[in-house]
């Protein structure tokens, strides 16, 4: 990830080069490749530079094109340059040229239309000087970050909440409804930050700024195919082909690629299959496999690590899993305004960073998004009983737990999962988004008098909705491409990475193989009780077999346990800003703890039912509170 910024006058006041310097020394951490600015008139921009594709060396952004004045930035990555350049004719800047030429080019001829043209990861401003007008776009699983704000006089937008809120000199108001989901460890919220004033532009969607008013639409609403009548061997020879392809364009940098391996299906099905890929000549080089352990620990991966390593014929480095180290995140927060990273995902991050630093290298790749998109699940009973598809149905149901050996039981089944969400409305949203707790009942370690205060029950029965598809399945599965904890958990990950100058990739993201997993057959992601039954299907004589049929996953929450216990050794909960400020209840919490450090003494085993997240949710908002807001040096 790289790094925008932009600034807009709606009355026609000029940017000067002073404010554009005031965002680019708000932001610090990011611009491993130097720090571009431009400004013109009303509008500048700020551009904070990481180059990971061949193309991008000779870039120079904010570009602008000559012949219509027009100016992009372009924090991202374009994976159909090919297909975009035969698209432009005649306007096509050549192989050369880098991806934000060519996305301008697009611009010029397709206009607003320009999303739907793109594939790749990304997040793109446009200044038209001609008209003042100002379009934003994001993709549809959104790892680049948008934030904006309109203020009196200004629309200004950035990657980062440090550029906004210093930059721009703006005072630190707390969000205290986004904050209630947080700390409930319920985030739903697609458009609103923990900052008071400033917004997100969500995943898959477009923005404009016109005579100071702000417009924004989602342009990734479909319509998706439906691939329900394809064959199983179609199904698994279209994945395979849109794989493949993912694979090969997340593999394009200017630098060799390493790939995180975790010994879980998803993250060895990107290394085993790249292996292939090498082998048959479609990609240039192996990716170096970086594997993050705690050896000697329940989460510990190493057994699984060895069936790739010997399947590949490789070497996998190992990285340890790094500690939680409070300063650091302490500072952290202080420097970016960001959430300190969950030290699960910290400590693994930090080390593999570190590696790749040490060894030059700027891609990792990612198993991120194979839990997402192939998990599957019953969403498309209803569709099969709508289309009078009986015989499947009692199939599935049949091939599901006890199945027809308990007649009754499946019987059951097939009313709740088929007729049940298309006869009650309660079932039909539960069924649609099975990420959301409908009960909207305060979480018991919250204050109910303050959850009234901020409308948390309200907030959740408004949750965003996914756009009203042609199937039960396709508006369930729609829900990935805007999940709100991902920018929760995610945005400061990332952010984290593209300070070390390293960029994440994840090929089960990539927007074509998504499209077509938004109309696959149900029985061919959850085939039974078994997941990810087409990903097990295309990757056989791909994955070692044990790793192919594996359905466990390595349970990773001892580091936050473990981080957890550092904090309160220093800072117990009754300390802490949520309590003192009576919106969470210390003694919830210590029993959730205390649950969790007899699971974690005794060396495994089921853990404790209670949400963990919560936990860590309310540690990580005090650091955030008192180093982001009172201690900006991270003391």
């Amino acid at each position: 990830m790289s790094g925008i910024a932009g600034l807009v006058f709606v009355g026609g006041r000029p940017v000067t080069a002073d404010m554009l310097d005031r965002l680019a020394a708000a932001t610090p951490h990011l611009g491993i490749d130097g720090v571009g600015r431009w400004h013109d008139g009303p509008a500048g921009f700020v551009r904070f530079a990481l180059h990971t594709t061949p193309e991008a060396t000779t870039e120079a952004q904010p570009h602008a094109d000559r012949a219509s004045g027009a100016v992009i930035l372009f924090d991202g990555r374009l994976d159909n340059r090919d297909a975009l350049r035969e698209a432009l004719g005649p306007a096509d800047p050549g192989a050369a040229a880098p991806d934000c030429v060519i996305v301008l080019a697009a611009h010029g001829r397709f206009g607003d239309e320009l999303p739907q043209r793109l594939v790749g990861d990304y997040a793109l401003a446009i200044w038209q000087p001609g008209t003042r007008r100002l379009f934003a776009a994001r993709s549809p699983v959104g790892m680049r970050p948008f934030l904006w704000t309109r203020q009196d006089g200004f629309f200004a937008f950035a990657s980062e909440p440090s550029t906004l809120i210093r930059g721009l000199g703006l005072p630190k108001r707390l969000n205290e409804g986004a904050l209630g989901e947080h700390l409930a460890a319920r985030f739903v919220t697609d458009t609103e930050t923990l900052w008071d004033g400033i917004y997100r532009l969500p995943p898959g969607h477009a923005l404009c700024v016109d005579d100071g008013r702000v417009r924004s639409w989602c342009w990734n609403a479909g319509p998706f195919a439906d691939h329900m009548d394809l064959s199983e061997s179609e199904h698994v020879e279209q994945f395979r082909t849109l794989f493949d392809q993912a694979l090969i364009a997340t593999t394009r940098s200017e630098r060799p690629v390493a790939a995180q391996l975790s010994g879980g299906l998803d993250s060895s099905a990107v290394v085993c299959r790249i292996d292939q890929l090498v082998r048959d000549g479609r990609i240039g080089a192996m990716v170096e496999a970086v594997s993050a352990r705690y050896p000697g620990e329940i989460c510990d991966e190493g057994e699984w690590i060895a069936e790739v390593e010997a399947q590949c014929g490789i070497r996998s480095t190992m990285v340890e899993g790094a500690p939680f180290d409070a300063m650091k995140a302490a500072t952290w927060c202080a420097q970016t305004l960001h959430l300190p990273l969950r030290p699960n995902t910290a400590g693994t991050v930090e080390s593999v960073c570190r590696h790749l630093n040490d060894r030059g290298l700027r891609v990792g790749l990612t198993g991120e998004g194979g839990d997402d998109w192939l998990a599957g699940s019953r969403a498309h009973w209803p569709d099969l009983f709508r289309r009078g598809r009986w015989g499947g149905l009692a199939s599935e149901a049949g091939a599901a737990g006890a199945g027809w050996g308990r007649p009754v039981r499946a019987t059951r089944a097939i009313l709740a999962g088929a007729v049940g969400p298309l006869l009650s409305r309660s079932r039909r949203e539960r069924l649609l988004r099975p990420h959301l707790d409908f009960s909207q009942d305060t979480p018991p370690w919250l204050s109910a008098d303050w959850a009234r205060r901020i409308d948390l029950a309200d907030r959740w029965a408004d949750a965003p909705r996914p756009p009203a598809l042609g199937s039960f399945s396709q508006t369930q599965r729609y829900r990935v491409y805007s999940l709100a904890r991902r920018h929760i958990n995610m945005d400061n990950v990332f952010s984290y990475a593209a300070s070390r100058g390293i960029e994440f990739r994840h090929p089960f993201h990539d927007l074509r193989l998504t499209r077509f997993l938004m109309g696959a057959a149900g029985d061919m992601l959850r085939r039974g009780d078994s997941k990810k039954y087409l990903l097990r299907e295309a990757m056989r004589d791909v994955l070692p077999e044990r790793i192919r049929q594996r359905t466990d996953k390595a349970n990773i929450s001892a580091p936050i346990i473990d981080a957890v216990t550092q904090r309160l050794e220093k800072r117990p909960f009754r300390d802490m800003h949520g309590v003192r400020n009576g919106w969470v209840d210390a003694a919830v919490l210590e029993q959730i703890q205390a649950e969790h450090l007899v699971w974690r003494g005794a060396g495994g085993g089921a853990p404790p039912m209670s949400a963990y997240a919560a936990v860590w949710n309310m540690v990580a908002t005090d650091m955030w509170l008192e180093y982001a807001f009172e201690n900006e040096r991270g003391e």
